[in-house]
């Protein structure tokens, strides 16, 4: 399953040059990736309630072309990898008027408890787990 997240590019993220600031392509990630733990029915809330964290470990992006204010941009998100401790998210970027991609990404995330302490989620919550397993596999794009 792919989650599709789209919003302006805001004049408060373009530098100088006219070109979104790289420091907020890791932003843009991060509320496509919010957007689809929500999709998937649990959300950050849900799961932080339920004594897990899912913290960042690695970034990555490599950008292609840039993005400009008044653009809408929309970030593609899918998990490229799930095992019982750690889930990695891809992204691609796209200038939803041109239909041009902007950057690709991931971001490795580890499953923790609240003490930031690593755990096997599909043990200690495997609805959770079993959730975005599903919602990961399933056909439809939203």
């Amino acid at each position: 399953m792919t989650a599709k997240t789209e919003f302006p590019v805001l004049q408060t993220e373009v530098d100088r040059m006219g070109i979104v600031h790289h420091s907020n392509y890791p932003l843009w990630f991060e509320k496509s990736r919010r957007d689809y733990l929500r999709r998937a029915g649990i959300s950050n809330s849900k799961i932080a309630g339920q004594g897990f964290f899912l913290p960042l470990s690695e970034i990555e992006c490599k950008f292609k072309r840039p993005a400009r204010y008044g653009d809408v941009v929309m970030v593609i998100t899918k998990i490229l990898y799930m095992s019982c401790v750690k889930t990695v998210f891809g992204y691609e970027v796209f200038d939803k008027a041109k239909g041009k991609l902007l950057a690709i990404g991931k971001t490795v995330h580890v499953w923790t408890n609240l003490k930031v302490e690593p755990v096997n989620i599909e043990k200690e919550a495997p609805d959770v787990f079993g959730r975005l397993k599903r919602f990961s596999e399933s056909r439809d794009n939203t």
